[in-house]
């Protein structure tokens, strides 16, 4: 369950999720909202992770999952090599959590077209942090 200013986020059998955007506003800033709290150790800048996400813009279009590839992905979490909205959000999370991320573009891609991520767009993320090393 999130706030009701923020898009809901509800998981299929398998666990993967989806959003409703009914009744969210879109604010200022980075929203990080605690899906539920995992019992890990806190997530540190530098280190390797491993999620599942998907990725939605703020219009409802998804443009990534690794659920729809059908295996979680890892990479180094660290300024520069992801955008920034990840990296504040997920930074300081116990492993195990469930993460909404509401990134505005001054976090996420900025004002330049990115693959499918048109210029200037906020994007929703729900993310499960597996692990991270």
């Amino acid at each position: 369950m999130t706030d009701a200013k923020h898009p809901t986020i509800t998981r299929d059998a398998n666990g993967a999720p989806a959003v409703d955007f009914a009744g969210a506003e879109q604010v200022e800033g980075l929203a990080v909202v605690v899906l539920e709290s995992g019992t890990g150790d806190a997530v540190i800048e530098g280190q390797s992770i491993t999620v599942h996400y998907t990725g939605w813009l703020w219009d409802g279009n998804k443009f990534d999952s690794s659920w729809d590839r059908g295996e979680p992905i890892s990479f180094g979490i660290a300024r520069g090599s992801l955008i920034d909205g990840w990296v504040e959000g997920i930074v300081g999370q116990p492993v195990g959590s469930k993460l909404l991320l509401v990134v505005p573009p001054e976090l996420g891609y900025g004002f330049s077209d990115m693959g499918p991520i048109p210029a200037g767009s906020t994007l929703v993320f729900a993310v499960d942090v597996l692990a991270a090393t």
